[in-house]
């Protein structure tokens, strides 16, 4: 039986490289002689894996969603805090802008979501400057702190939930705010840094052969899909908050806007066996597979503006805190639980 090996690979590139698309064919077996290589394969997978579903746009939404819930888990609040204060909280961002209509030539991938969420539980500690450095001056900034490292699975995700689908990944995401207040005026400056690591894995089996064409004859195949996400970014943040208080109730509002240099990146990957051309159903007269790799990548180099709303309920040493951020298609929620000592 004679076997042949056929290597595509085909690169597109848009111009400053703002969004790079990649994809690469390796199809194995005696079948893959009926693949005519003139036949844009390629073309057939990427353009509407990545290109109608993952536009950059899409990859843009996903990447400023990230930094939106990474900004709203410093809980640095609007109010001066005397001393010391710990607090721990989660945090949720949801994207409007959704990929379009996705298919992966009738694999379980269909299932994949459309919209981009991020989503950690977070841990934030604040000092007041003036226990670090003497002055009075000193006493009028606050050092807000972040971070959680979380590992997560399907079952304790809840914004996640995919048919027949293998779903875990980690979320590393951590900054700082450095937070001013002018003497008795409400109004507070806060000047932030923030690193947002997002690793997401997909994998999938299909449970029945699925059919795809290639130049108009119909075959089907069976087999394994990836996919997988990822977001390094380094975000440097300004906002103005104002604090007016009423007994146990702070309302904060404020505005902010923040720049961002990173990347996110989505890799998809398939490895199925092939029927014949002759008969759909036959996969093992003449063994052959077909592996499919796709990658694309969008390089943030821009920031965004946002406003905020934030509520504070106090009494005593604790305070139970809401805050709302919103950009552009783009909203955030954060609750948590504060104690001051």
């Amino acid at each position: 039986m004679r076997f042949f090996l056929y290597y595509i690979i085909f690169i597109f590139s848009i111009p400053l490289a703002l969004f790079k698309l990649e994809a690469q064919v390796v199809c194995v077996g005696e079948e893959c002689s009926n693949i005519p290589t003139e036949y844009k394969i390629l073309g057939n997978l990427v353009e509407p894996v990545f290109d109608r579903i993952y536009t950059k746009g899409f990859l843009r939404s996903m990447g400023d969603n990230a930094v939106l819930q990474n900004l709203n888990s410093n809980q640095s609040g609007g109010a001066n805090v005397s001393r010391y204060r710990v607090g721990l909280g989660y945090t949720a961002s949801r994207g409007e802008e959704k990929a379009r209509d996705f298919y992966y030539e009738n694999s379980e991938l269909r299932t994949l979501p459309k919209a981009g969420v991020a989503a950690s539980p977070s841990l934030s500690f604040t000092v007041n400057l003036g226990e670090w450095f003497r002055g009075s001056s000193a006493k009028q900034w606050n050092l807000t702190t972040h971070f959680f490292p979380y590992e997560f699975g399907e079952a304790n995700i809840p914004f996640v939930k995919i048919r027949n689908t293998e779903v875990n990944g980690r979320v590393f995401n951590y900054g700082a705010v450095l937070r001013y207040f002018p003497v008795d005026s409400g109004f507070s400056l806060g000047f932030g840094l923030f690193q947002t690591n997002q690793d997401i894995y997909l994998s999938a089996y299909d449970r029945r052969p699925t059919q795809f064409r290639i130049d108009g004859d119909k075959r089907r195949w069976m087999g394994q899909n990836d996919l997988f996400y990822q977001s390094r970014i380094t975000s440097a943040s300004f906002d103005l908050k104002y604090n007016y208080t009423v007994g146990f109730l702070s309302i904060i509002p404020g505005i902010g806007a923040v720049y961002n240099h990173g990347y996110t990146a989505i890799q998809a990957t398939r490895f199925a066996a092939i029927s014949t051309m002759e008969n759909p159903d036959d996969f093992s007269s003449v063994p052959s597979a077909l592996g499919i790799r796709l990658a694309t990548r969008h390089n943030h180099r821009s920031g965004f503006g946002y406003g905020s709303l934030g509520f504070k309920f106090g009494q005593g040493d604790f305070s139970f805190n809401t805050e709302f951020m919103a950009g552009k298609e783009i909203q955030s929620l954060n609750l948590s639980l504060q104690l001051q000592f």
